[in-house]
């Protein structure tokens, strides 16, 4: 496990993966800068404070609200620098080299999988960290429930990780596994939806299927909501996403290692 973290990071590092983070970085925190002024909107024109919302307080409701969306950037650009790495991997030459070792298949797959989950996954919460910590030094408003939305991040990625792993098994391709991740990013945003289009659409069956296409795949952008709900003491109005989420990256894993024991290298 741990030579293939040091793998994956040492990836990480020739591929320039860090320069990008720190640009993404430097931007989010020129933002964090310029939003200074948002201290004087946090008063009324009679100068009274205005109402608390609830679960914290204003300030920290828009930094919560802030780094939400700071981490689903990180997670973004987490998700395509990852889509390659299971398909190089398995590039000739180096899958020989992976499966001459004395461990099983699928003990290197999901090795594989982890150390992509840690290097990747550190450096998001990492980056989001720093945008949260420079946020609170201009800003204050600390709120340690902050740490329920970096967790749920890194459980997004790691069902982003489960399909990236199954479509790098079965197609060897860095640029299908960007493609198919995209379309499934897309469907899923549409399916979120599902309940309106079943209300317009005259045809049962088709809102059925869609139905049925919506709880079957992963939620993730539901799951970042849940995330953001949770750092804000909001109530949450439905676990179904998170933990049905879950179950289908358990899935796709668990079909990702019965293929690969299956392919021929």
């Amino acid at each position: 496990m741990s030579t293939l973290v040091r793998d994956t990071l040492a990836e990480l590092v020739s591929r320039r993966i860090l320069i990008l983070f720190g640009v993404i970085t430097v931007v989010m925190l020129i933002g964090v800068w310029a939003s200074w002024e948002v201290r004087e909107s946090l008063t009324l024109p009679s100068g009274e404070a205005p109402p608390e919302p609830a679960g914290g307080t204003l300030v920290q409701t828009r930094t919560t609200a802030a780094i939400a969306f700071v981490m689903s950037i990180y997670l973004f650009f987490v998700v395509i620098a990852s889509c390659g790495l299971i398909p190089r991997a398995l590039e000739k030459g180096r899958a020989e080299f992976y499966l001459s070792k004395p461990f099983s298949r699928h003990r290197f797959l999901i090795g594989k999988l982890l150390s992509i989950w840690v290097v990747y996954g550190l450096l998001a919460v990492l980056c989001g960290s720093l945008v949260y910590v420079i946020s609170i030094l201009i800003h204050g408003g600390f709120d340690i429930r902050v740490l329920l939305l970096f967790g749920v991040s890194l459980l997004e990625f790691t069902v982003w990780l489960s399909v990236l792993g199954l479509i790098g098994v079965l197609t060897g391709s860095g640029s299908w596994a960007m493609m198919l991740a995209f379309c499934l990013w897309v469907a899923q945003n549409l399916l979120s939806l599902h309940e309106q289009f079943g209300q317009i659409v005259a045809n049962k069956a088709i809102a059925y299927t869609v139905d049925a296409f919506y709880y079957v795949l992963p939620k993730t952008g539901q799951m970042g909501e849940i995330g953001a709900n949770l750092a804000s003491g909001r109530p949450i109005e439905s676990w179904l996403p998170l933990w049905s989420s879950l179950l289908f990256a358990t899935v796709v894993g668990y079909a990702s290692i019965r293929v690969f024991e299956r392919r021929d290298y």
